[in-house]
């Protein structure tokens, strides 16, 4: 329940209640005549005055907060005064609970779900933290094993248990840098120059056994030259290559790992057999010079050779293991630690990316699912708010006024009970009377004169025989929206007239009607006549004179006007006697028109023939052309088209718009003269009346219609012969003439 509070400031003093034109100055009547009257200067007052409503200036406004439309199946009486907290209406709210236990299952699902999706994410989370953990662990997994192969970065203090891997490339380098036959060969040509002559021995024998020996030697040194270690020298490079790591970093200044020592294992088992190598051929060598002086056999000699030999071989398969090894099994190591590495951090990212992915996905179901019981829990508050809602108290106390709701064209009724209420809907309305106020409905036209502080005053239905003084406090700066279905062209606003004084007793009630005449203008010594006196014979304002003949039809110009008297500007004179009734026996003047503008009309000719000739006019059914083009029967008498040309889509359209606004100004007599209804309804009358000052002053009142409406309506005479011009163009409405039209 919502309300709302109308303040305005009170006026300082009391405003005088001002005369009607009507009740001072004026202009005598001649002799006993009451028909006739002299006219003479007088003190004019400009008034508007149009129909109020009486409204407290502080009231408190109960309004409707169920959403949709309800019942209203309780209503306290209206003009009960009630105390704050009272009970005023209640709104039939069986509907209302019925979707409240629904909406109730409906939150204890979406409350499951959100239990649900919440636990869900905890679970990911640590599903996915284990999933990230490993991941960082097999990389350091992976980058331990690189540097386990490559060795670790060097500490600052030199550790001389731990070998850098520049002592494992200058051990190589040494190796591969020594001549292997130099040994051996020195060996060799000591055995040649040392031959064993026994003193016995035949000089050939021993000459056939120096020979045998020098070729062992030659034999023995050219396989011992096939293994050079200098061959190998391009593998300190390729260890060189070894040591650099994926970054482009070098390896060198580390400290040995897994290379290094496979490296130096390898060194180390070449050097031992290079040694065993070196002692077997000087082994060979004492058994050769043994064999020479026959202190061993030749079995033992072959078998030396064998083992030299073999030994030899052995040097020679070490040198290959270091080849392969450094050039083929430390790469294919060194690549696979290296991939393990990329393929570790690539999978890193992977979880980390994917972990991110489902962290996202199981944080918008989580949204999701709480977005869903808020929604649900929202709706549920909403329900339960509304059902408190459908009762109504009253929230300050007051004299209980029913709010009015449009009915359209049936206009406006107070609420009751049984009738349904929408959303915002005034029920209720609880005014606070000390001060109150009326809002006026002013005509478009009259608008303007319209000003604030203005002094005014208002007859109550109530009170006929009192009168109320107030004054302007507030004009609207927009016309009325709520004007009405009827006629969009009517334009009023809403004026504010605030009453002086406080409403003692609360005799002044809200909602009460009644009509407010404001001052807008005090004229100075003009000529003035009643409203009667002035009649209209098209666009033109005359009135009957008496003349030494009779009475005279006088063109007359008229200025400003209030509801009983016109100011004449031209026309007449002091002294001069006007009828303010009908004469007797005189006919309606015909007196010249002023230019009125009128909206263009498209030609109805046909267009001129090729050769020129004059085209063939037109003629109605039934009808045969005459030499000036207008369609007569064969009875004589003008066609069916009544004189009106030829109806092209543009005159039809513009006789459309004229019956339209025929037809909104009639409705707007009909509300304005409820007593007149069969003038309006008849064509002739409704002619004449539109010639009466009051009438015409009213429907000068619709502004931009009327003015519409004046202009085709003199256009539609000028086509019609002069005849014609009642609203609606013709019978009332647009339709066709009446028995009661003719």
């Amino acid at each position: 329940m919502t309300t709302m509070n109308y303040m305005h400031q009170p006026v300082a003093a009391l405003a005088t209640l001002f005369a009607l034109a009507s009740c001072s100055g004026e202009a005598t009547t001649t002799g006993q005549d009451p028909s006739l009257l002299t006219v003479e200067r007088r003190d004019l007052q400009i008034t508007v005055k149009e129909n109020a409503e009486l409204q407290a200036q502080r009231e408190t406004v109960v309004r409707s907060e169920v959403e949709g439309q309800a019942t209203i199946i309780f209503l306290i009486e209206e003009g009960r005064v009630v105390a704050q907290g009272e009970k005023l209406v209640e709104l039939d709210a069986s509907e209302l609970v019925d979707k409240r236990a629904n909406q109730g299952i409906t939150v204890a699902k979406a409350e499951a779900s959100l239990a649900q999706a919440t636990k869900a994410l905890e679970i990911q989370q640590k599903e996915l933290t284990a999933k990230r953990r490993t991941a960082e662990s097999n990389l350091r997994i992976a980058e331990m094993e690189l540097e386990k192969f490559l060795g670790r970065i060097a500490a600052n203090t030199a550790d001389p248990a731990r070998g850098r891997n520049s002592d494992m490339v200058k051990k190589l380098s040494d190796l591969v840098s020594t001549p292997l036959a130099s040994a051996a060969t020195e060996a060799v040509k000591n055995d040649a120059r040392e031959p064993s002559v026994d003193s016995g021995a035949d000089t050939k024998a021993v000459l056939a056994a120096t020979d045998a020996a020098t070729l062992a030697a030659a034999e023995n040194r050219s396989a011992i030259s096939q293994i050079d270690p200098r061959r190998y020298a391009p593998l300190v490079g390729k260890v060189n290559e070894l040591l650099v790591d994926a970054d482009g970093n070098n390896a060198v200044g580390r400290d040995m790992g897994d290379l290094s020592n496979k490296v130096l294992q390898q060194v180390d088992k070449i050097r031992l057999a290079m040694a065993d190598l070196k002692f077997q051929e000087t082994y060979l060598g004492h058994s050769r010079r043994l064999a020479n002086k026959k202190f061993i056999t030749e079995n033992e000699l072959e078998k030396d050779e064998i083992e030299f030999q073999r030994r030899l071989s052995q040097v020679g398969l070490s040198w290959n293991d270091l080849d392969l090894l450094v050039s083929y099994e430390l790469f294919k190591v060194k690549e696979k630690l290296t991939q393990d590495v990329d393929n570790a951090r690539l999978e890193l990212a992977r979880v980390l990316a994917t972990n991110e992915a489902e962290v996202t996905k199981a944080d918008s179901s989580l949204k999701s699912a709480l977005a869903e019981y808020q929604l649900a829990k929202d709706r549920l508050d909403n329900l339960e708010r509304q059902i408190k809602n459908a009762i109504v108290y009253a929230p300050t106390p007051g004299l209980v006024i029913y709010a009015r709701q449009e009915r359209g064209r049936s206009g406006s009724e107070a609420i009751r009970e049984g009738i349904q209420v929408r959303d915002r809907q005034d029920l209720i309305v609880l005014p606070d009377t000390t001060r109150m106020q009326a809002l006026v409905k002013v005509q478009e036209a009259v608008v303007s004169q319209v000003r604030t502080g203005q002094n005014a005053h208002l007859d109550i239905e109530a009170f006929p025989d009192r009168s109320f003084a107030g004054h302007v406090i507030r004009i609207a700066q927009q016309a009325d929206s709520n004007n009405g279905w009827m006629n969009s062209d009517r334009k009023v606003y809403t004026a504010v007239v605030e009453l002086d004084g406080e409403n003692t007793g609360g005799m002044l009630r809200s909602r009460m009607a009644g009509a407010v005449t404001i001052l807008v203008d005090h004229l100075k010594d003009v000529l003035a006549v009643p409203l009667q006196a002035v009649r209209r014979d098209r666009s033109a304002n005359y009135v009957w004179k008496r003349g030494p003949n009779g009475p005279v039809a006088a063109p007359v110009e008229i200025g400003q006007h209030n509801s009983e008297h016109v100011v004449i500007t031209k026309g007449l004179d002091v002294g001069d006697v006007v009828y303010l009734t009908l004469p007797p026996s005189v006919q309606p003047p015909s007196l010249p028109q002023p230019a009125v503008p009128m909206p263009e009309v498209p030609s109805t000719s046909r267009p001129a023939t090729d050769s020129g000739a004059t085209p063939t006019p037109p003629t109605q059914a039934g009808g045969t052309a005459t030499a000036e083009g207008t369609a007569v029967d064969r009875r004589g008498s003008r066609g069916s088209g009544g004189g009106m040309p030829s109806m092209t889509p543009e005159l039809q359209a513009q006789m459309a718009d004229y019956r339209q606004l025929g037809s909104e100004i009639q409705t707007f007599l009909k509300n304005k003269f409820p007593d007149r209804h069969e003038e309006i309804d008849n064509r002739r009358s409704l002619s004449a009346m539109l010639e009466e000052p009051a009438v015409l002053a009213a429907v000068q009142g619709l502004g931009e219609t009327w003015t519409k409406y004046e202009a085709m309506r003199q256009q539609m005479r000028s086509m019609m012969g002069g005849r014609g011009g009642a609203p609606g163009g013709g019978a009332p409405g647009g339709g066709a003439p009446t028995e009661s039209n003719r």
